[in-house]
């Protein structure tokens, strides 16, 4: 009977420290009756009135910590994007569980509604209104947003990393400079291999940066919440990258929300605090090749330039498309003897976007008056397969050259 008492008074005490916990993430708003609905609300910041649209839980209960979701229009947008269109179709998915926050952008000088730096004190104002009059959970506070506003939801994930627990981007990118960021998020980016408004070559280095600040890595990635979406190993522990790169456009892809919504609802309940990632961001996009060139000793003419760079594996001569990767466009010569092996160490190479695998890898060894195109006949060019598993690149096979193929 005794022990029984001991495990029931624990198992209070347990309970009860979890209740405790929980009552220490509540908003200050929990509890009151504010008498904020649904419906379009205004707020003074700046000295501007600005706009939002507030979607409150159909039956919203002031005691219970919701989810906080703000979502953020494109170029030239408003709440109406959300409100009144089934296209993003939150609502459905998210809210019964969350409280939704769709914010206006303030038109420029052409009168074109667009996310500006100063927005960054826009949303302070808005989230301290919302925490003093609603009921939510600090530590389940996200924010979503498509083009124009996945780039602010991208540089509200860097500067507002203290109180967002995860940010959501679509077709978007980060434009800050790392010494702004504060604080830490997880992620889950989206991208269109197809979009031209945002290319993939503009979203990876974002992807890139997410991924090194939160200490992942590139190598062999497992599926994420959706097929498309790729989801990095080694992150720390709180904080995981997830890159969703679908074959679509600019768009808004079908999975988004409902993906997006999993990804947010599967991370640890963790406090935000004001320190960042530790991830090695300095050395972003470096890395290095070493390797050896046998120069042929009827090598006809001067060489003047070599590029490094990477295409598909199994690619082979003739190339009829420019690579995947340009790894370095002026790799120096140094000194070539015809007929000899050269060796080239540590020769600086831009990883940016490149994802560890198999590809095959060129020297193209331009002779004089041919740069940048390969010409047919003129220029050099040698291909070796290899699997990239890092930032450092090693080659111990000399690459044989031979006259560029004509097409």
């Amino acid at each position: 009977m005794k022990k029984n008492m001991i495990i029931l008074f624990v198992l209070i005490f347990f309970l009860g420290t979890i209740a405790a916990c929980a009552l220490f993430f509540m908003s200050s708003g929990c509890g009151t009756d504010s008498g904020f609905v649904t419906g379009e609300r205004k707020i003074t910041s700046n000295s501007k009135e600005r706009v939002y649209y507030l979607e409150l839980p159909k039956d919203y209960n002031s005691n219970t910590a919701y989810s906080l979701v703000f979502a953020f229009h494109g170029l030239g947008g408003d709440y109406t994007s959300f409100t009144e269109e089934s296209y993003y179709d939150l609502q459905s998915v998210m809210g019964e569980e969350a409280i939704l926050v769709f914010p206006n952008a303030w038109p420029d000088a052409s009168n074109v509604a667009k996310w500006v730096a100063s927005d960054i004190d826009f949303f302070d104002d808005l989230y301290e209104e919302l925490a003093e009059n609603l009921c939510f959970d600090t530590r389940k506070v996200f924010a979503i947003g498509h083009s124009a506003g996945a780039g602010f939801t991208h540089e509200l994930g860097c500067q507002k990393g203290d109180i967002l627990r995860a940010i959501a981007p679509v077709a978007g990118s980060l434009t800050s400079e790392d010494s702004a960021c504060i604080g830490q998020v997880a992620v889950m980016q989206t991208q269109g291999s197809n979009d031209t408004t945002t290319p993939p070559g503009m979203a990876c280095p974002t992807r890139d940066y997410w991924v090194a600040i939160n200490s992942c890595n590139k190598e062999g990635p497992s599926e994420g919440v959706d097929t498309s979406c790729d989801s990095y190993g080694g992150c720390d522990t709180n904080f995981l990258v997830q890159y969703c790169y679908h074959s679509g456009g600019h768009e808004w892809p079908d999975f988004a929300t409902e993906s997006i919504w999993d990804f947010f609802k599967s991370l640890p309940e963790v406090a935000q605090s004001d320190e960042k990632g530790t991830g090695d961001v300095e050395n972003l996009g470096m890395g290095t090749a070493s390797f050896k060139i046998n120069y042929p000793s009827d090598f006809a003419g001067v060489p003047e330039k070599m590029a490094l760079a990477l295409y598909p594996s199994g690619t082979t001569p003739p190339v009829y498309v420019s690579p995947s990767f340009a790894l370095n466009a002026d790799v120096p010569l140094g000194e070539v003897t015809f007929g000899e092996v050269t060796e080239y160490a540590n020769v600086e190479t831009t990883m940016s976007c490149v994802d560890y695998g198999d590809y095959a890898i060129t020297v193209v060894v331009y002779v004089e008056g041919s740069y940048p195109i390969p010409t047919t006949g003129v220029d050099y060019q040698g291909f070796q397969e290899i699997t990239i598993n890092s930032d450092t690149i090693t080659l111990t096979t000399p690459f044989e050259l031979e006259f560029v193929d004509s097409f």
